[in-house]
């Protein structure tokens, strides 16, 4: 099971340096699907950040930056072990998700 807000490891090696992580942002009522929606974390050198758009989360004593632009599905099998997940942050995640798709 994969709650929303967990994070995990980026599976995908393309890419995996400057966006080490990726963040299941998935509502749990779509948990039966062998897919999940995700988004990566960044890392600041990766990035231009975009305010609201790409706020700042913190894992593992490094800053990484949400980029809900770049969102993807991937499927489940990909993602393994969380290693923490980000629900305190849940409503500077939300409002970039917000942002991309209603653009308040």
């Amino acid at each position: 099971m994969s709650r929303q807000f967990d994070v995990f490891p980026n599976p995908l090696k393309a890419g995996r340096e400057s966006r080490p992580y990726l963040i299941n942002i998935q509502h749990p009522f779509f948990e039966e699907r062998a897919t999940r929606i995700v988004a990566p974390l960044v890392v600041a050198a990766a990035i231009l950040p975009q305010g609201r758009l790409n706020p700042i989360v913190t894992m593992q004593h490094q800053k990484l930056h949400f980029s809900p632009t770049e969102m993807f599905t991937i499927s489940l099998r990909h993602l393994r072990s969380p290693v923490v997940n980000l629900s305190a942050d849940r409503d500077k995640l939300l409002a970039a998700i917000d942002l991309v798709f209603t653009g308040i």
